[in-house]
């Protein structure tokens, strides 16, 4: 079995990864033929979950994503029985899992039940003491924070984002004589993670108007990038080339010219599409045009971020109306912030209530009819659907024994959100994540709608919604 599993790591190494996935398919198979004989055998188990886990890490590669998540979905259940038996270490496994699946749900466009795994991957090594620079899960943390970043970045809030590709940047270069020093693939590995933090970073402080921490971050992007590209794969290089274009044009901004035109050049030398794109990145995150703006593109584009979509809410329907309880959760990012997923902005006891308010001031600007208004719901609704999550996954007291009242709240408030995401571009995909997290809560209110008439019409809403778009 240890051989057959090698093999396929080998073929992993070689990005030969559909030819691994047949192997592990048939290691897979036969360690479930082991574990019938033997169900007590925990060494097998965790070598099931390991093979589990490379398995979907190699499906992902081999562009087979719902396979990739189904075998990942499969690892979870088999970590978290070797941890209630009382295995040692597997929660950081677990984390690993979580982390993992959260990039399998993003690139199939499930955004929000990515932001989720997200948020418990990183929380789950923050519990651990990860975040102290001498625990030896450190590196492991700082990864897991830029594959945060990066979902967050797409589907959440950029302030989160920002936050948590700072933090990931910081443990990096304080770890990165380590890093430099160890064997190549792992180096190799946390290099990428590094530049995927460090682009986020530049990219959203300069989108929220800090030029100056942006240039810091899109130098040290510049710089894993082009480690990165020593072997030339083209995807790299293409990374390259966009870390060029956008920190010469940063440059340049910053009246530093000669310096910004000579790292524009070298980015349309390398790529010239790669280059042209991040132009265009560029221009959107700063409403600043080099060149030709297209059609219908004016002024800055509002920043997805959660304080920026309070301060929308409250232009649109008024101070009075965004309570300044949820005000406070918001923070500046450059200050050093270490809020870096949604769970964390308030305490798991108040999430209830704060996402309850959330999900009203959501419900309100919904049905509000200035253009502004629906993707500013869009964010804040997600953000309160994040923290109905966060304490329903640890059962706080209020969503176990007061769920008629906040698993409605929590309900009523995605019965208006998916349709204003099916109906927008893009937006079916995330409309539909939304409608399974539905079906659950409907599930969980179903006792209820058989003794209140209030939540029975809500409940028989709710799986209208949800009948109707296949759930």
């Amino acid at each position: 079995m240890g051989d057959l599993f090698s093999e396929a790591q080998v073929l992993m190494l070689r990005g030969l990864s559909a030819e691994a996935a047949p192997l592990q398919q048939e290691a897979r198979r036969l360690m479930y033929v082991e574990l019938e004989r033997n169900p007590g055998d925990l060494e097998a188990k965790r070598a099931l979950g390991s093979l589990l886990y490379g398995l979907g890490s190699t499906l992902t590669s081999a562009e087979q994503p719902d396979q990739a998540l189904e075998a990942l979905t499969e690892c979870t259940g088999v970590y978290e029985e070797l941890h209630e038996l009382g295995e040692p270490d597997m929660l950081p496994l677990i984390a690993d899992v979580h982390a993992r699946t959260a990039l399998v749900l993003s690139s199939l466009g499930r955004g929000v039940s990515a932001v989720i795994e997200s948020d418990q991957a990183v929380t789950a090594y923050l519990e651990l003491g990860a975040d102290d620079l001498t625990h030896p899960l450190n590196l492991d943390l700082a990864r897991v924070l830029a594959l945060n970043a990066d979902v967050l970045y797409g589907y959440g809030d950029r302030d989160l984002a920002v936050c948590s590709a700072d933090w990931a940047v910081r443990y990096y270069l304080s770890k990165a004589e380590a890093i430099n020093s160890g064997p190549p693939a792992e180096s190799f590995m946390h290099g990428r993670y590094l530049r995927g933090a460090a682009g986020i970073a530049a990219r959203v402080h300069t989108e929220q108007g800090r030029p100056e921490i942006a240039l810091a971050a899109g130098a040290t992007e510049v710089h894993s990038a082009r480690v990165m590209a020593l072997p030339n794969a083209p995807q790299d290089l293409a990374h390259l080339a966009a870390a060029l274009t956008r920190h010469g044009l940063g440059l340049r901004a910053a009246d530093r010219t000669d310096e910004g035109a000579e790292l524009i050049r070298e980015g349309r030398e390398t790529d010239p599409a790669a280059a042209t794109e991040a132009t265009r990145v560029w221009e959107s995150l700063t409403g600043q045009s080099t060149g030709k703006r297209d059609a219908g593109q004016g002024g800055r584009p509002p920043s997805m971020s959660f304080s920026a979509a309070l301060t929308a809410a409250a232009g649109i329907l008024g101070d009075d109306r965004v309570p300044s309880v949820l005000r406070d959760l918001a923070f500046d990012p450059a200050d050093r912030a270490t809020t870096v997923v949604p769970s964390l902005r308030c305490t798991t006891q108040t999430a209830p209530a704060v996402a309850t308010l959330l999900a009203e001031l959501t419900v309100a600007l919904l049905h509000d009819p200035d253009p502004a208004a629906a993707p500013t719901a869009g964010l804040l609704g997600r953000e309160a659907h994040y923290l109905f999550a966060a304490a329903s996954r640890a059962q706080v007291m209020s969503m176990r024994y007061e769920f008629r009242v906040y698993g409605a709240d929590w309900a009523r408030m995605l019965l208006a959100l998916i349709p204003a995401f099916e109906g927008s571009p893009g937006g079916q995909v995330i409309a539909e994540d939304l409608t399974g997290w539905l079906a659950g809560i409907t599930l969980g209110l179903q006792p209820f709608a058989l003794i209140d008439e209030t939540t029975g019409r809500l409940v028989a809403d709710c799986h209208t919604l949800v009948t109707r778009l296949g759930r």
